[in-house]
């Protein structure tokens, strides 16, 4: 993926985990792992704290992906165009090949 900077890595458009630190009206984290097993993709980046962390406004990025398996996985990096995570913390971009 030539040309792959923060700016052009797939945004967090949403984000229903009202328990996870860097959820404040969506993903404030600078960049989100997706994890997880296969056919159950997470964000690993999740943080169960009694606060609010992040960048001042919510444009999170998804920075990795260890879901190999997704066909939005292209080296490790997330190829979909937006991604949103669950309240269960699921990316529903999820696609297994």
């Amino acid at each position: 993926m030539k040309g792959l900077d923060m700016s052009t890595a797939t945004p967090v458009i949403s984000c229903t985990c009202t328990d996870c630190a860097f959820n404040d009206s969506g993903c404030t984290a600078f960049a989100v792992t997706v994890g997880g097993t296969a056919g159950k993709p997470t964000c690993a980046t999740i943080a169960h704290l009694d606060a609010r962390a992040g960048l001042a406004s919510a444009d999170g990025r998804v920075g990795a992906c260890h879901r190999i398996e997704c066909i939005h996985n292209d080296k490790l990096l997330c190829t979909a165009k937006e991604v949103t995570i669950s309240d269960a913390a699921a990316c529903t971009a999820y696609q297994a090949r």
